[in-house]
């Protein structure tokens, strides 16, 4: 029995080493396994952080455009509102001039037609630019009032054959507004 307890022995010290040999492999290959997957969950985490942060900078760079558009939108509109918010004080100051300084402008007016015998129309609604007004500013012209109704609102037009003149202090607005406007745009957008 000793003999048969020996080998029993040995078979289990065999055994038992098989074992320590298979537990050693397995934990060789499942270390490596382990340490493999390691370094491709490292270069998965690294593609993944190269990719979320181009996606990002992709998204950081779209909203920062998006913001400055809205903001050089918001700013392009308070310039033009600021334009068009001097033009209108300017209007209503041209609108609202006196009767010597628009005595001024229809006397450049007269001095830039050539009128020798010829007809004037008042416009419809106009208050300030009378018969006595144009009498005493076209007094070197031969002007007779014409017997047609005026077509239009504001003003003076003056006939001579085929040629027409019209004058209004919408013309000094209108040209004084435009110039103003680009003096006032220079000043904003440049």
């Amino acid at each position: 029995m000793i003999k048969t307890d020996n080998v029993s022995k040995k078979l289990i010290e065999d055994a038992e080493s098989k074992k320590q040999e298979i537990l050693l492999k397995a934990n060789q290959k499942a270390s490596s396994i382990l340490k493999e997957a390691d370094e491709r969950k490292k270069a998965i985490m690294t593609g993944g952080k190269i990719l979320a942060d181009e996606a990002y900078k992709h998204e950081y760079d779209f909203i920062i455009a998006q913001f400055n558009s809205q903001l050089n939108q918001k700013l392009l509109t308070e310039k033009i509102k600021i334009v068009e918010d001097v033009v209108k004080i300017i209007i209503n100051r041209l609108e609202n001039i006196d009767i010597a300084d628009l005595k001024k402008a229809l006397i450049k007016f007269a001095g830039n037609i050539n009128v020798k015998n010829g007809v004037y129309q008042i416009g419809i609604n106009e208050k300030r630019i009378t018969d006595a007004v144009i009498s005493e500013v076209f007094e070197s012209m031969s002007l007779t009032k014409s017997e047609k109704k005026p077509s239009f609102d504001n003003g003076i037009k003056i006939i001579d054959g085929r040629k027409e003149y019209y004058f209004s202090e919408k013309n000094l607005i209108d040209a004084e507004a435009e110039e103003t406007k680009m003096e006032i745009s220079k000043l904003l957008f440049d």
